[in-house]
């Protein structure tokens, strides 16, 4: 035979690996002794890689923008960028519902009452014979068919408290912030400082920035205040907490007590810098 063809299969792969680039295998060597997991054994086969975990890209950026304006004179002072998934969430109108539902029974005080036979007041005489007369048998005048008899399943003191999620809960608050955001109904402001406790001033300040309606129209302003509290009420809004309290339809809120029904009954909701920050942190996804 000829020369060439006498060279061993060693020789051949070595030609080859110098005629062609060396290039990166997907597969493992057939006699590889890797392991896939403790209880796989030993390979005796090719051995594949294993398969990457595939993780979806959000297109949308973290954070939106929003103006932040100044409380006085309701004009621009500084573009904000706040978390897209608290003030850009979906709006779910199912979970609003329930949590609306679940706040206003927390907020029923279940005292109603109702006399029962033993509580009425009257004689447990017998008020006409057995028989004889033709007429339906009676005992007593207490008896719910008489008046002024008692009540027959009537109402009861008890606790009308409903029991929800919490992450039920916090999805819901994310849907009206993100609903006031979406309808240009959520102000942002540096502070809430103000230098007079006048109502009337407060009251034309509100008419004046655009948050309280014409008198013409006999409607009462309806603005939710936000500003941060880390106590019952700071020195700096003691003026604010006084304008407000004759003004209908103008309430201040804890941030840290936020509540779906309250944000919702009113049209305007002004929050300050450090509530923004503290609404963020409690209702920014893990």
């Amino acid at each position: 035979m000829p020369q060439a063809i006498q060279r061993c299969p060693q020789q051949i792969r070595g030609l080859a690996s110098e005629s062609k680039p060396s290039e990166p295998s997907v597969l493992r060597p057939i006699t590889s002794k890797r392991r896939i997991a403790p209880s796989a054994g030993e390979i005796s086969t090719l051995n594949w890689p294993l398969p990457q975990a595939v993780r979806a890209v959000n297109p949308f950026p973290e954070t939106i923008q929003a103006w932040m304006m100044d409380f006085e004179t309701n004009e621009p002072v500084d573009i904000l960028d706040v978390q897209r998934s608290v003030f850009a969430a979906p709006i779910r109108s199912d979970l609003v519902h329930r949590v609306v539902t679940y706040e206003r029974n927390m907020k029923r005080q279940g005292t109603h009452n109702s006399r029962t036979r033993s509580e009425v007041r009257g004689s447990t005489r017998k008020v006409q014979p057995q028989k004889g007369l033709g007429m339906a048998r009676h005992g007593t005048r207490r008896a719910p068919q008489f008046v002024g008899g008692a009540r027959a399943h009537g109402p009861v003191p008890r606790s009308h408290e409903t029991q929800i999620q919490r992450k039920v809960w916090l999805m819901a608050l994310r849907s009206v912030l993100s609903a006031k955001y979406a309808q240009d109904q959520l102000v942002i402001v540096d502070n809430m400082e103000i230098d007079s406790h006048k109502t009337g001033e407060l009251s034309r300040m509100l008419l004046v920035n655009g948050w309280s309606p014409l008198a013409s129209t006999e409607r009462s302003p309806s603005v939710m205040l936000m500003p941060f509290m880390d106590e019952a009420v700071p020195s700096e809004l003691r003026n604010l907490e006084i304008a407000s309290r004759n003004i209908p339809g103008v309430s201040i809120m804890n941030p840290s007590d936020a509540e779906v029904y309250e944000i919702l009954r009113h049209q305007f909701l002004i929050l300050d810098r450090k509530a923004l920050d503290l609404l963020e942190g409690i209702l920014k996804p893990m």
